[in-house]
């Protein structure tokens, strides 16, 4: 990768706002030490005071992980010696990385959703890079807020031997379908198995109300409640959510108490 490629990515970068009170440290696993020290330029570049780790082998980043506590992960999801992607779930199962942002940097596409369901990463970015794909993925970390002290509620499911971790307030809405219920956030769609609206609906906060035999929705995305039709319409879709009769009163209530 030239030179003059990681000269526009830091022109790029240097164009976002960065809040500074929310990264600390970032560990780049990328064997190719061109692509990693480039990366690690465009990070400094944001901030002075941000702390840069590299490594191109699976296992010292995880010696890694044990002396340092890092706030953001890049990590290149095929490394010589192991699997990034392998790498990652690893890292998911250390208690402090649960919600740690995660950004792959990846040649295959087709492994992208993969990545989401599994590791529950932030973002990702293929090689080569285009501009906007930098630009998008760390935006992404950056406006997350890695050390940002307002805790928000997490919704964890466990599936096939893995779990998904769901921040609540990205919950838009979600949906029972052909046995399985469809998560629908402001930025994936999440299927799972093994939960019913009714089980779920106990794990999630106030801000969720049944509105149909099928569907729960979050309160604060409601933009419009047409009850000629016994439609509701979301911010982040445009799919219309039916309002079943018995749950009318009680949705209507719910909309008060947040008017």
């Amino acid at each position: 990768m030239c030179l003059e490629y990681f000269s526009n990515i830091i022109r790029i970068i240097d164009a976002l706002i960065y809040r500074g009170d929310l990264m600390a440290r970032i560990l780049i696993v990328e064997d190719e030490s061109i692509i990693a020290k480039g990366l690690a330029r465009i990070i400094e570049s944001i901030d002075d005071e941000l702390e840069v780790d590299i490594t191109g082998y699976a296992e010292e980043a995880l010696k890694y992980t044990k002396i340092n506590e890092y706030d953001a992960f890049l990590i290149d999801i095929q490394l010589k010696d192991y699997s990034g992607f392998e790498l990652s779930k690893e890292i998911r199962n250390i208690d402090i990385y649960k919600m740690t942002p995660i950004i792959f940097i990846t040649a295959i596409p087709s492994r992208e959703l993969m990545a989401f369901k599994e590791i529950h990463c932030y973002d990702y970015i293929v090689k080569p890079f285009s501009e906007e794909q930098v630009r998008a993925a760390l935006e992404t970390v950056i406006n997350y807020g890695i050390r940002n002290e307002d805790k928000k509620e997490s919704l964890k499911l466990d599936q096939g031997g893995y779990s998904y971790i769901v921040e609540q307030d990205e919950i838009v809405y979600v949906e029972a379908k052909n046995r399985k219920l469809v998560i629908t956030t402001i930025n994936e769609t999440i299927d799972i198995s093994g939960y019913t609206l009714y089980k779920l609906i106990e794990e999630l906060t106030d801000d969720f109300i049944q509105c149909h035999r099928g569907y729960i929705v979050n309160v604060n995305y409601i933009t419009k409640v047409d009850t000629a039709n016994n439609l509701i319409d979301l911010k982040h879709t445009d799919l219309p959510i039916p309002i079943g009769r018995k749950y009318k009163d009680c949705l209507r209530g719910k909309i008060n108490e947040y008017n």
